[in-house]
């Protein structure tokens, strides 16, 4: 299941959309078939490289994807990405970890539902707020 939410600032009138859930996407879906499917254009290349690169020690290699909504810690500025977690079994073997396109650390996972307050990517304004659900998809 998924949400998606919209996010209004109140400065400058941007509207960002973010996407938040496992809906339509890969879910719980063993490396194998993922690869020998359509979809495998929608991941980076360098998660694809890893996922090849483990098929060849875990042949039960197991691939969960769906979008998680960060915000970095220096600027405050959300963002949606596509987080994708490769296990065998109950072992997490590699995950997926982003950056601020802006500051350059590491995102982090937040909860939208506890989410305060951002910064909007255009103007920079701290009146970057969550201005309500639309959509909910499975």
């Amino acid at each position: 299941m998924g949400h998606s939410y919209r996010f209004l600032c109140r400065q400058c009138g941007f509207v960002l959309p973010l996407y938040e859930g496992y809906a339509f996407m890969v879910h719980n879906l063993r490396a194998d078939e993922f690869l020998a499917g359509a979809s495998v254009a929608s991941l980076h290349y360098k998660t694809l490289g890893k996922m090849n690169e483990l098929l060849a020690d875990y042949p039960d290699l197991w691939l969960h994807v769906e979008y998680q909504v960060y915000r970095c810690r220096l600027c405050q500025k959300v963002s949606d990405r596509l987080f994708v977690q490769l296990t065998d079994g109950e072992k997490v073997l590699h995950q997926t970890r982003f950056k601020c396109s802006s500051c350059r650390v590491r995102l982090k996972h937040t909860n939208i539902h506890r989410l305060k307050h951002a910064v909007c990517p255009r103007c920079g304004s701290a009146e970057f707020k969550k201005e309500k659900e639309l959509v909910l998809w499975g």
